[in-house]
């Protein structure tokens, strides 16, 4: 892959979702949250906002949490608690790559994934977490979507998860604080692919994805966070 495609790769994915966002001020505390997608990425994030000078900031991840389970996991409950205690400007969120299960409407009833139902129940959940942030203080709430995944069935899921990412953020009470970041294009040799690794401008193989198919490791990681840092704080 040559520099140029590479230059162009960040910089659709820094565009694509990033359109109204205003860059945040420098020494506005920033808060990274999210399931296990955000465990790599929030120590990366922290690591980038520091070199940048944005401080302080702090990372909050649930391992096989989501908004399917939360019966398991409250992430209503833990965002209040968040927002209280760190008080952030800036919110990135990272959640999803664990909920393709069934849930519990607001009746008890179990609705499989898959059905119109389970669709609307967890679009009014994710509508629900991006006001509550609002609501607790956030100025801007930077939504990561789903990358590529590796199992066909997985990837489905990414797919219409993002789309509902999407509808909930484009919303009229939402669209000027929650911008979607998409960070496929910098883990990908291909768009719209699963890719293990991607080559560097000095033709070295960069190993971006788990083998899993799902996470990010620890160079995706940094290549992710660097992007994100660059769109939103970097002059």
């Amino acid at each position: 892959m040559t520099r140029r495609t590479m230059t162009a790769l960040f910089a659709g994915c820094a565009l694509a979702f990033a359109s109204g966002a205003a860059r945040a001020a420098d020494g506005a505390p920033v808060l990274m949250i999210g399931d296990s997608m955000m465990r790599l990425l929030g120590i990366a994030m922290e690591k980038e906002l520091n070199a940048a000078g944005v401080a302080p900031a702090a990372t909050f991840s649930s391992l096989a949490s989501g908004l399917a389970r939360m019966d398991a996991f409250d992430w209503f409950a833990k965002v209040d608690e968040l927002m209280k205690q760190h008080k952030p400007a800036t919110v990135v969120v990272s959640l999803g790559a664990n909920d393709r299960q069934s849930l519990k409407d607001s009746t008890g009833r179990v609705v499989p994934f898959g059905q119109p139902d389970w669709e609307r129940e967890y679009g009014l959940r994710v509508g629900r977490i991006m006001d509550e942030l609002i609501k607790g203080g956030a100025t801007r709430v930077v939504w990561l979507l789903l990358p590529d995944m590796k199992e066909p069935a997985q990837q489905e899921y990414a797919q219409s998860v993002n789309a509902l990412f999407k509808r909930e953020a484009a919303t009229e009470t939402r669209k000027e604080k929650v911008v979607l970041f998409d960070m496929a294009p910098l883990l990908t040799r291909r768009p719209g692919t699963f890719s293990l690794y991607v080559m560097a401008p000095n033709g070295a193989a960069l190993t971006v994805r788990d083998p899993d198919g799902i996470h990010l490791t620890n160079v995706g990681s940094k290549r992710v966070a660097q992007s994100i840092v660059q769109t939103y704080w970097k002059k």
